[in-house]
């Protein structure tokens, strides 16, 4: 008699790709709000995932799920799952940043005329 046995679900977490230079494999930011055992503070923990994208979906400043996998190499132990949202992209003088990082801002504009000077 056979028996059929189900599997666990596998970890998810949902984070913000900070890297995407490598071949197939992302970065991924994951922020958690943890409670302290004894004192009770809550803090923020960050950490860094290597994540493997087979087909290149995902770029910087995406946001991302991931779930636990086997080992595929030393510093990779989890796949992208799904782009849950695209990063935005905004052209400034023709440079592209992204909008969505934290800690990048994108350039203010300069002004069209020095300071002093009234244009008519």
């Amino acid at each position: 008699m056979a028996t059929t046995t189900t599997r666990t679900p596998r970890r998810t977490v949902i984070g913000l790709v900070i890297s995407d230079k490598m071949t197939k494999t992302i970065s991924v930011q994951v922020t958690d709000k943890v409670r302290h055992p004894k004192y009770g503070k809550i803090t923020t923990r960050i950490e860094v995932y290597k994540a493997h994208d087979e087909h290149g979906k995902a770029k910087m400043g995406d946001t991302v799920e991931i779930s636990f996998a086997r080992r595929l190499s030393k510093t990779k132990h989890w796949r992208l799952v799904r782009v849950v949202s695209a990063a935005r992209v905004v052209a400034v003088r023709g440079e592209e940043e992204i909008a969505s990082l934290p800690g990048k801002q994108a350039p203010k504009p300069a002004a069209s005329a020095p300071a002093g000077e009234v244009n008519s």
